[in-house]
């Protein structure tokens, strides 16, 4: 009998643990991207390893390009800037947020047919762990960003 308490009490503090929403006011502030690992999965790709070395070179610019321009500006408790890539250059966008169900981040920009949506895995005051979500609905991959200001 105390077996199955204990075994019922840890389910339960579990489940708890598990369903605590994050504190989504440290979300506020400029965040840059510092690494991907769809990036790696690329890289390590069979499309990527036989290519040419010329190709290799431009998707590894374009790699470079996507790392360093990628930031996200929270600016209130619904307001984002984020720099986006369009046909090959870096945009500005402006966009608005929520954030659902403790940790599902919703942007929704103007003039864009769909949301981003990612999950946010990780929260602190330093790091951000984002893993997006696809339009079929799968994650691809995890995004971690790191607070510069």
């Amino acid at each position: 009998m105390k077996r199955l308490l204990l075994l019922f009490g840890l389910v339960l503090y579990g489940v708890s643990a598990s369903s605590q929403d994050l504190d989504t006011s440290m979300l506020q502030g400029k965040w840059k991207l510092k690494s991907y690992d769809a990036i790696e999965n690329i890289r390590l790709s069979e499309a990527y390893r036989t290519a040419s070395p010329q190709a290799r070179e431009g998707m590894d610019r374009k790699i470079d390009r996507f790392i360093a321009n990628t930031f996200y500006h929270f600016t209130s408790t619904d307001s984002v800037n984020y720099t986006d890539l369009s046909d090959g250059s870096v945009v500005q966008r402006k966009a608005t947020y929520r954030v659902k169900e403790g940790k599902l981040l919703v942007i929704h920009s103007e003039g864009k047919k769909e949301d981003k949506k990612a999950t946010m895995l990780e929260l602190t005051p330093d790091h951000l762990v984002l893993s997006p979500i696809g339009k079929a609905g799968e994650n691809k991959g995890k995004m971690v960003l790191k607070r510069i200001e």
